[in-house]
């Protein structure tokens, strides 16, 4: 099958069966959230850091409205911690069950196997959970964000100078490497059962024996979907929105009214964001799901050929 077909069926998928989006939607918004929580954080981080001179930051003011806040408005900051808390816990335990239940709706609505309702992914994912829970806590090891943490803390602390972003650059490729073999992983996790080892194995087999049409496949995915395009602009608009707004209010109205205002803006805007990361999320991985099976159909007809 062509790279195109394979293209145009996953889109066709994705419009028909529109239940299939909350796969996508519901993990984006809590990986939404974190990356902002994440991005804050290095952006005070590089504020005090050495690299801009042990530049001294004032947080003086932003604790006292902080303490202030909480002692004036207790059950808010009780409010504000138990979501807190509820996103962490989403972000970490909600992708396995999601992604192995899309892997496992796409791969039946594909084969056109009569009787399969959207809400049977939950059952679907619950049954590869701990697999699937393995997988992302091992990649993990190697994704974005870990490249990033190690990358931002290096220049922090370390400055730029030219071994390290040598060996930056050998990172970034290693990391590239192994996520690009082991890039029908959860596939085989969900479709065969197998375990976390042999998942990676069959994994780096198959992108091995079919190089050439994964690397076009990955080549156009990375074209056509703007997920991480989107994520990432709104992840640096986001905060800035959020800002204008909560100041703005802040500064015309009661505070407890402002910052409540401020919340339910940042909520929309993060859920607009969430919605078209989870739609672009769920469109690649129809795709890879569709590549996947129509790449195991040929390795099975080779095998019995032999």
């Amino acid at each position: 099958m062509k790279c195109s077909e394979v293209i145009r069926i996953a889109w066709g998928l994705t419009n028909a069966k529109k239940g299939l989006i909350w796969f996508g939607v519901i993990p984006a918004f809590f990986t939404m959230l974190v990356g902002l929580g994440y991005l804050s954080y290095q952006f005070f981080a590089f504020e005090i850091s050495p690299f801009f001179g042990n530049k001294s930051f004032d947080f003086s003011k932003i604790k006292a409205l902080i303490f202030g806040f909480a002692g004036n408005h207790t059950t808010l900051l009780v409010i504000f911690l138990v979501v807190a808390i509820i996103v962490v816990l989403g972000y970490f335990l909600i992708p396995p069950l999601t992604e192995g239940g899309l892997i496992g709706l796409v791969s039946a609505f594909y084969k056109k196997k009569e009787g399969v309702r959207i809400s049977d992914g939950i059952a679907i994912g619950t049954h590869h959970y701990l697999k699937m829970f393995e997988y992302g806590m091992a990649v993990s090891t190697f994704s974005f964000f870990e490249f990033a943490t190690v990358t931002s803390l290096s220049i922090r602390h370390l400055g730029i100078p030219t071994w390290l972003v040598i060996l930056l650059a050998i990172l970034f490729f290693v990391s590239f490497l192994l996520g690009f073999l082991f890039i029908y992983a959860q596939n085989f996790i969900v479709l065969e059962s197998r375990g976390l080892i042999g998942s990676f194995s069959g994994s780096a087999k198959l992108v091995v024996s079919n190089l050439g049409k994964t690397f076009l496949m990955w080549l156009l995915m990375l074209l056509i979907s703007i997920r991480v395009i989107i994520n990432v602009v709104l992840i640096f608009l986001i905060p800035l929105f959020v800002a204008f707004v909560a100041n703005f209010f802040v500064s015309t109205i009661a505070l407890t009214l402002g910052i409540i205002l401020a919340v339910v803006a940042g909520f929309v805007v993060v859920s607009i964001a969430a919605y078209l990361g989870g739609v672009l999320h769920v469109f690649t991985t129809a795709a890879w799901t569709i590549t996947f099976l129509d790449l195991d159909y040929q390795r099975a007809e080779k095998l019995l050929e032999e």
